[in-house]
């Protein structure tokens, strides 16, 4: 059963201010919104503006039983602006896969929030953007992304140096050196 009411409808209220849910739910759980929350009706949350995606996953990959939400872009094939480097767009997806899907991420950072405290992403509320480990493995040390090649920071832990910074579940930022450079890409299905 659901410990904190107030805290997943204020999860929700936010998912549905930005129109995009991902909903995962344990076989013990239940996949009606309303039924989550005890409520008849998840239109007395928020009416949003726009059609509203959600997504109900059973028994997603990596969690127990209960709720968790995740907002995250849909998975695709490649990227724009190109990317000049295949096993790096392949660790790219796979880690906006397991986001979408749920999956357990190695770093208790993934998923945490990112403040923008550089100031290079535009300007939104606390909570907006929250950032990811990007593991590459043996990729090169540097990165040609829509024709601008890129150092990539040295790596100084075992998380390296590059991260995926998304916000609002739909705009995805990229970062081959540790928040020196931000480059927004698009998923292309």
């Amino acid at each position: 059963m659901l410990k904190n009411k107030n805290l997943l409808k204020a999860a929700i209220v936010f998912a549905l201010s930005i129109g995009s849910l991902s909903v995962f739910a344990g076989a013990a759980g239940t996949t009606a919104l309303g039924s989550l929350l005890g409520d008849n009706s998840i239109n007395d949350l928020v009416q949003p503006s726009a059609p509203l995606e959600i997504n109900v996953i059973e028994d997603a990959p990596g969690k127990a039983d209960g709720v968790t939400l995740a907002v995250s872009p849909k998975p695709g094939s490649d990227f724009t602006p190109r990317i000049e480097d295949a096993s790096r767009i392949k660790s790219m997806m796979k880690l906006i896969t397991d986001i979408y899907n749920g999956v357990h991420l190695p770093y208790s950072q993934d998923g945490s929030t990112f403040t923008n405290r550089e100031g290079r992403l535009p300007v939104h509320p606390l909570g907006f953007y929250k950032e990811y480990t990007l593991l590459t493995g043996d990729a090169p040390h540097t990165v040609v992304v829509g024709g601008t090649t890129y150092q990539v920071a040295p790596d100084l832990s075992a998380r390296g140096s590059e991260r995926m910074i998304i916000g609002g579940g739909e705009k995805i930022y990229y970062t081959p050196d540790h928040y020196a450079h931000f480059i927004e890409l698009t998923v292309v299905n």
